[in-house]
C-alpha cells in the first residue's frame, strides 16, 4: 500500500538563471501540487554574458553542463515536471544533463519557458531524448516570460 502512495507523488524541477524564471516556477510546481521541488544548478555559475554567447551555442548543439546531485530518488515518483529554460530556442546544456538521469516508466510534463513562448525547434527532439529513455511526455506546455 505504501509503494502505491509513492507512486502517485509528483516531482518538480526546475532551472532558472533569472528571478522571473525561479519565481514561475515555484508558484507552478504549488498550484500542480508537487510533493517535492528542486532547483536544479550547475557546478559553475554563467554570467548573463556566458548565457547569452558560450550557453546559447551549447544549448543549440545539444551539450549538457556538469550539474550539482539532485537529492531525491526519481523511483520514488511517478510523474516528474520539468521547467526547462530554452536558449536560442533549446533546453538550456543543464536541463539536457536532468534528460539523462530520467528513469525508465516515468510520466514526464515538460514546461518550456522562453521569452517568445515558443519551442517549436526542440518539441520534438526533446520529447524524443525523453522517450529514449523509457518514459513518456503526458504533457507539453510552452511559457512565455
Amino acid at each position: 500500500m505504501k509503494e502505491n502512495f509513492k507512486m502517485r507523488k509528483k516531482l518538480a524541477l526546475y532551472y532558472a538563471t533569472d528571478v522571473s524564471t525561479k519565481q514561475m516556477s515555484q508558484e507552478k510546481a504549488k498550484l500542480m501540487e508537487a510533493d517535492t521541488l528542486i532547483e536544479i544548478r550547475e557546478v559553475q555559475q554563467r554570467s548573463a554574458f556566458n548565457i547569452m554567447t558560450s550557453g546559447m551555442i551549447e544549448a543549440m548543439r545539444g551539450k549538457k553542463s556538469e550539474i550539482e546531485p539532485i537529492d531525491a530518488d526519481f523511483n520514488d515518483y511517478r510523474t516528474i515536471i520539468i521547467f526547462m529554460p530554452l536558449w536560442g530556442g533549446n533546453p538550456a546544456p543543464a536541463m539536457n544533463s536532468v534528460i539523462d538521469l530520467i528513469p525508465e516508466g516515468k510520466e514526464i510534463e515538460l514546461y518550456m519557458i522562453s521569452a517568445k513562448g515558443k519551442s517549436m525547434k526542440s518539441a520534438d527532439n526533446t520529447s524524443n531524448e525523453i522517450q529514449k529513455r523509457g518514459s513518456l511526455v503526458t504533457k507539453y506546455v510552452d511559457i512565455k516570460v
